[in-house]
């Protein structure tokens, strides 16, 4: 499967940036309005973002071994 750098940038954005604010965010709030079950929620939220900066990363490496053997273009494969 292959990304085009669009979908990658989008993806590394909720990876880096939001998915984590959104986590302290649920965290936050939970503990200031007494919600339920915050630390479950907060915990998948970060699993998900593990998961998905792996997956990220592993599409990165691959773009790059493929564009320094001579390959390449404008996607990112996510698996080889």
């Amino acid at each position: 499967m292959e990304l085009s750098n669009k979908i990658y940038d989008i993806g590394k954005w909720l990876v880096l940036i939001f998915l984590p604010a959104f986590a302290v965010l649920i965290s936050g709030l939970g503990d200031l309005y007494g919600w339920m079950n915050t630390s479950l929620i907060v915990t998948t939220i970060n699993l998900v973002t593990v998961f998905l900066g792996s997956v990220l990363q592993l599409s990165s490496q691959n773009y790059h071994d493929e564009n320094s053997s001579g390959g390449g273009g404008s996607f990112v494969k996510i698996c080889s």
